[in-house]
């Protein structure tokens, strides 16, 4: 027990805390990405389909509007429920620390696009299930955007949590 308080005084997280705060930060994670894949789709496969304005945009512009769903959703809800055992919260939940937290955001969406540009435009089709599309959309397409989120999750834990909500 004196070993978590002298913890907290010196401003650090409990294993506890932190391995608590990681899951919520993963339950708001996929919640945010579960909006980002939506939006996504929905642009990729409806609003600005490939066939209607050429592959690479539709992919750059599809998957710019996914993101920023996603990191409206992934604000909200980091605000609220994820990073609790913070210095000051005021300070954690101002313009200033949106700003960093959707610079760390546009990092990601910088690594995410050069990921799918490479992945969708480089690799095979792949066929799964004996199909090779998900939604009408290529199984490519679909795992490349799992491994960048994968990736990208990674980043964005990391650089909140030593940017924004120390």
């Amino acid at each position: 027990m004196q070993e978590i308080t002298s913890e907290k005084k010196e401003g650090r997280q409990s294993g506890k805390s932190l391995f608590f705060e990681i899951l919520r930060f993963l339950l708001v994670g996929g919640t945010a990405t579960v909006f980002d894949y939506a939006a996504a789709y929905l642009f990729y496969q409806w609003l600005l389909p490939p066939s209607a304005i050429g592959g690479t945009p539709s992919l750059v512009l599809s998957t710019a509007v996914g993101f920023c769903v996603g990191l409206a959703v992934n604000w909200i809800l980091s605000v609220l429920f994820v990073f609790r055992n913070v210095k000051d919260k005021k300070k954690s939940r101002s313009g200033k620390a949106f700003a960093v937290f959707a610079l760390i955001g546009l990092i990601g969406l910088g690594i995410t696009e050069l990921g799918m540009h490479f992945g969708v435009s480089r690799l095979p089709e792949i066929s799964l299930f004996g199909s090779a599309t998900l939604l009408g959309t290529s199984w490519t397409w679909w795992l490349m955007k799992a491994a960048m989120t994968c990736i990208v999750l990674v980043w964005n834990y990391l650089g909140r949590k030593l940017f924004v909500f120390r």
